[in-house]
């Protein structure tokens, strides 16, 4: 998620909206994804690994580490006002993605590496996964949708497939999925956090795919992505504080 959160402030900020804000912002979600990684290099030899996992892991906190020396680096150029002719912004917006799929690597090493779960367990860390996932997608589609803006029409086809992956896993989250068994939630908390998401997601959609937006919707947009952010978080964390979904 920080990845795409970092990408987001990112343009937001060659877009001179909030600038200062948001200047700080993507240095505080840098530190943020710094500490992160940091915590996951220390964090494995505490956690009962296999010999073999912890090779896995130790391979790809490198691959990650590799990324993310160059990307922070362009990040805090960003943050300090000093990107000329938007060199540090296409570094960014260019290479987020591989920063974000060699760092959901690096998770997936991590849960796979964990076999001591029940059903019951590997069912809610699946729910946890999902609705973790949806946080990023809304920041990716804020991102891909401000790339848009700025006359980047390649990024349609992106924002669109984002569009449908977290229409599709929120659907999956308030019906179930047997085939990805994920069960339909009889948890009070949880349904109505939700439905409280599908409602502020009904509103948003329209407005990520009108693709000729003016000041207003982007202003929109821009507003009401944060409090859908939130409201993912708040559903992240039920899911992992409540033990019956």
């Amino acid at each position: 998620m920080l990845t795409q959160r970092m990408t987001k402030l990112a343009i937001l900020i060659s877009l001179n909206i909030d600038k200062d804000k948001n200047q700080k912002s993507l240095l505080k979600f840098a530190n943020l994804y710094n500490d992160t990684l940091a915590e996951f290099k220390a964090g494995k030899t505490d956690l009962g690994f296999t010999k073999e996992a912890n090779l896995k892991i130790d391979k790809q906190i490198i691959v990650v580490e590799k990324l993310w020396k160059d990307f922070l680096s362009n990040v805090k150029t960003l943050a300090d006002g000093k990107d000329k002719g938007d060199k540090a912004l296409d570094y960014v917006t260019s290479h987020n993605k591989a920063l974000l799929k060699e760092s959901n690597n690096l998770v997936s090493l991590y849960e796979k590496s964990n076999t001591s779960q029940n059903y019951m367990e590997k069912a809610m860390v699946k729910i946890v996964n999902l609705a973790g996932r949806q946080r990023m997608l809304t920041q990716k589609m804020t991102k891909e949708k401000l790339m848009c803006v700025k006359g980047q029409k390649e990024y349609k086809k992106s924002l669109l497939k984002t569009i449908k992956l977290f229409d599709d896993s929120l659907d999956t989250l308030i019906n179930g999925n047997p085939s990805q068994k994920i069960p339909k939630p009889s948890n009070k908390k949880i349904k109505e956090q939700l439905l409280k998401v599908k409602k502020l997601w009904d509103e948003l959609k329209p407005l990520y795919e009108n693709w000729k937006p003016d000041a207003k919707t982007l202003a929109i947009i821009i507003k009401q992505n944060p409090i859908l952010l939130k409201e993912m978080n708040k559903m992240v964390s039920l899911a992992e504080q409540e033990t019956e979904y």
